[in-house]
């Protein structure tokens, strides 16, 4: 099995109708079940469901041997284990059932019924083509910008984010991944994550500079940033807190820190 850091750039390649069920309701809903009935709030059980969770998604656990690697990397009974093997297969991995070939009859062998329809209904075809669109939209884009002079709009962050969202998934950081509090998986060092986990960890309120260096130079996310990406994420972090202008470029689609001392 790879290791971890690798995971995102894999999850990356996945469909995206499997990407968008990772967090639909039922799939977070069902995890905390699984959390509360049979975890006892131990955390590294809690990072070893997630884990298995992951790897079955993508394809290193197979989805018969959900019992055995319950049991073994949750410390469950043999009862328990089916017992946690049935709600993954029968409430999260089941409403996209057509990337687990034999779900269904893995669910009666553990002796579960299988769901009479899915939580949620999802168009594949209807998501695959959107997915299509949107790649052909942004290649449309791309060679516009490409036949236009660069233009500069300066805006804080989070009217840049609404009135051009492709800004969100402008990678800051080499590292592969960082772990935002609210997603079950380790994420890209995307600014729309970034964005998210700074507030998730100071507070949904405006922040003094001590408080954003505290984050900038000490939060575990951040250990591994040169100065010029603790540069880029402090001045995207400041135009949370005061607003300041951020200067992107129509042109490239994102965000030009060149352009600022």
């Amino acid at each position: 099995m790879e290791n971890d850091n690798q995971k995102p750039n894999r999850f990356a390649m996945l469909p995206a109708f499997v990407l968008d069920s990772i967090y639909e309701d039922y799939s977070l809903d069902a995890i905390t079940k699984i959390r509360k009935e049979y975890l006892d709030g131990d955390l590294k059980k809690n990072e070893a469901l997630k884990d298995m969770i992951a790897h079955s998604i993508l394809k290193d656990i197979k989805i018969e041997q959900l019992v055995e690697t319950s049991r073994e990397n949750l410390g469950l009974s043999e009862e328990q284990s089916k017992e946690v093997a049935l709600i993954i297969l029968q409430e999260i991995f089941f409403p996209i059932d057509s990337f687990f070939p034999g779900i269904k009859d893995e669910i009666l062998k553990l002796g579960g019924e299988v769901p009479k329809e899915r939580p949620r209904k999802l168009s594949e075809q209807l998501l695959r083509r959107e997915e299509e669109m949107d790649k052909m939209r942004e290649e449309e884009e791309r060679k516009e910008a490409e036949r236009m002079a660069d233009t500069i709009i300066s805006k804080p962050i989070e009217e840049l984010l609404k009135d051009f969202p492709v800004v969100g998934s402008q990678q800051i950081g080499s590292q592969e991944s960082i772990i935002v509090k609210t997603k079950p998986l380790p994420m890209k060092p995307l600014i729309k994550f970034w964005v998210e986990d700074y507030k998730e960890k100071m507070g949904y309120y405006n922040h003094t500079n001590l408080e954003r260096v505290q984050y900038v130079y000490h939060d575990k996310n951040t250990k591994n940033m040169n100065e010029e990406e603790r540069r880029q994420l402090g001045l995207i972090l400041k135009s949370i807190d005061e607003k300041i202008p951020l200067p992107y470029s129509t042109k490239t689609r994102k965000i030009d820190f060149s352009r600022m001392e």
